[in-house]
């Protein structure tokens, strides 16, 4: 284990585990979608959740990310982006977008580090349509209605 990793000297993680032991099935099974760009903007990777909403094809695996965009001002955008992370952003950017006509996805891009030198970039995506209806439901009749259909045989007090 790596003892100047952040998860380390914080104390984030259990001494003698590393995150790498599940790190692939974490990205595969996180119910969001997850694309990881390398520093010059090729595919390397995306999660299945990605290839059944977005646009991911195993053609794309090795392209470079600007290929499959729609929209001219899109590669721009992306440049100036990935620009802020070369000169040293390490906070993630968030972003709503509307890429494939009336889907609207919540995008949070962030740079990937390996020793102190940028690799890459990860992309994780929401529906925004996916997430509101969670919203409206919480609204709707509160927390105690997402438990009961998640654990149906606990008890709930509603005061909770």
């Amino acid at each position: 284990m790596d003892e100047k990793l952040p998860e380390v000297t914080q104390q984030r993680v259990l001494p003698g585990w590393t995150l790498s032991q599940w790190a692939d099935r974490l990205i595969e099974h996180a119910g969001v979608g997850v694309t990881i760009l390398d520093r010059d903007g090729r595919v390397m990777f995306y999660n299945q959740w990605a290839a059944n909403r977005l646009d991911r094809k195993p053609e794309y695996i090795g392209r470079d990310v600007r290929n499959n965009h729609r929209r001219k001002i899109t590669n721009p955008r992306f440049d100036a982006m990935l620009k802020l992370f070369e000169e040293g952003r390490t906070d993630p950017v968030h972003y709503v977008a509307r890429p494939y006509g009336n889907t609207t996805i919540l995008v949070t891009v962030s740079p990937i580090k390996v020793d102190g030198e940028l690799v890459g970039y990860s992309q994780i995506v929401l529906m925004k349509e996916e997430v509101q209806e969670l919203f409206r439901r919480f609204d709707e009749s509160g927390r105690e209605s997402f438990e009961k259909e998640m654990l149906p045989t606990c008890p709930f007090s509603g005061n909770d």
